[in-house]
């Protein structure tokens, strides 16, 4: 096995061994039951929106403390302890999360798109949940590169709160702080991993939205700029340990 998926058959065992996945689990559970029985969703794009949703909530749940908990607890003499590249380190977490996150999308989609009652069109939905794979993907890798440099209460914060107020239109964001600022706001927004960016996609997906071509490169490109950061900040890191 190469290094990556070494490490990140190590992150998914640690994974595996939380306490908390048994409850996230059940609460999986509860939100496919409230979006397929109590509220069904209406239409494909409602259901894939759920699914995505359901999987950002898992996403933040297992990412939290990714990297930070073995700071905390003295493990970042990497050079000693893990001789493969710092950035395989990185990207092999990033793999076990985002491979967590990607089966609940697929299995949530697979609940709730019969659910629909519209008509399905195979390519549309493909395309579409490949759109939501590429934001979890994004937003993963936002999630390692955050847990690289803060705290895991931080890291949670930081993303619970891009989440949220991603999920606004820029324009409306925009609209207290006035024309100057819609932007640097639109451009914010289509650099980070935000839920409006992938909705967007999504409604192109579908043929419901206007076509976001370079909405969909910017996110394909984003998991290897944030990894890449989060490997540079723990590659200083570890150099700072070993000179103390």
């Amino acid at each position: 096995m190469t290094p990556v998926l070494v490490e990140a058959a190590v992150a998914a065992r640690r994974l595996a061994r939380r306490r908390v996945l048994p409850v996230t689990g059940a609460l999986v559970a509860l939100c496919l039951v409230y979006a397929a029985v109590v509220d069904p969703v209406a239409s494909a794009r409602g259901a894939l929106s759920a699914a995505s949703a359901v999987a950002t909530l898992v996403l933040l749940i297992v990412s939290a403390g990714i990297v930070a908990d073995d700071r905390e607890r003295g493990r970042l003499a990497i050079a000693a302890t893990h001789p493969a590249p710092v950035a395989s380190w990185v990207v092999g977490r990033w793999l076990a999360v985002t491979a967590v996150a990607a089966a609940v999308l697929v299995a949530a989609s697979a609940v709730l798109l019969p659910v629909a009652g519209a008509p399905l069109r195979a390519g549309g939905i493909a395309l579409a949940e490949g759109a939501a794979l590429a934001h979890l993907a994004a937003l993963g890798a936002l999630a390692v590169a955050l847990s690289c440099a803060a705290g895991s209460t931080a890291q949670v914060l930081l993303l619970v709160a891009g989440c949220v107020v991603g999920a606004m239109p820029p324009d409306v964001v925009a609209q207290p702080l006035g024309r100057a600022w819609l932007g640097p706001v639109r451009a914010v927004w289509t650099a980070l991993p935000t839920e409006w960016a992938v909705d967007r996609l999504q409604a192109w997906c579908l043929a419901g939205g206007a076509p976001a071509p370079a909405l969909a490169l910017v996110l394909a490109l984003q998991p290897a700029l944030w990894l890449g950061a989060g490997a540079r900040r723990l590659a200083r890191a570890d150099l700072g340990g070993r000179g103390g």
